[in-house]
């Protein structure tokens, strides 16, 4: 388990999300990009919490480990999305131009080319 510092607030978290949470609030921080995610959490006065977390540059965000006997909250949606996100950024899709012409447009790029050479 793990503690999360986030915006004056404390939450008991499990190991994964925590670590998701923070490799995710770097990725964006370094991309200039923002989000929102929920997470499942014990509150400071240890009740279940569901808490938003908005994350972009210059949020401030800390997680400390903990030797809490609780169980780990849920989070397993969570981590599944962080981790999506963040393979998208480290391997983005392909983008490859169409052999078709695009829908409506009122030339054909080959004729263009030979009228320049």
């Amino acid at each position: 388990m793990k503690h999360i510092t986030f915006a004056d607030k404390d939450f008991l978290v499990g190991d994964a999300i925590a670590d998701a949470v923070l490799e995710y609030a770097a990725m964006l921080g370094e991309t200039g990009s923002a989000d929102s995610i929920d997470l499942t959490a014990y509150g400071a006065h240890g009740d279940v919490v569901s808490a938003t977390l908005f994350l972009s540059a210059g949020v401030a965000l800390v997680a400390e480990s903990t030797n809490s006997p609780l169980p780990e909250p849920d989070n397993a949606e969570t981590v599944a999305y962080i981790e999506g996100r963040l393979a998208q950024r480290i391997a983005p899709h392909d983008v490859q131009p169409s052999a078709l012409p695009a829908q409506g447009a009122d030339f054909d790029i080959d004729d263009w080319v030979s009228t320049q050479e």
